[in-house]
């Protein structure tokens, strides 16, 4: 069984295909940690990470069609989780 949990950040400054995206992380070791994952949006654009900005998570992204400000980046995450057995006796 599959649970699903989705980090979302908002892009604060926006230039045609990148962004730089707040909120979806707090340290640049989280950062580095998902650059290999794909990023969406609420708007269905697709993108990376492209580097970690400054002290507190920010981070710059690159994305497949020029974004807007009032879009929501999203960053879905996915962990195995065991039934829990009910007892037998």
């Amino acid at each position: 069984v599959l649970k699903r949990i989705i980090l979302t950040g908002y892009p604060t400054r926006v230039h045609k295909r990148h962004a730089t995206v707040k909120y979806m992380f707090y340290n640049p070791d989280d950062v580095r940690w998902f650059m290999p994952a794909g990023l969406t949006t609420k708007h269905g654009l697709q993108g990376n990470i492209v580097q970690s900005v400054g002290d507190h998570g920010v981070m710059k992204c690159l994305f497949n069609a020029p974004i807007k400000q009032h879009d929501t980046v999203c960053l879905a995450l996915y962990k195995r989780v065991y039934p829990k057995l009910a007892p037998t006796g």
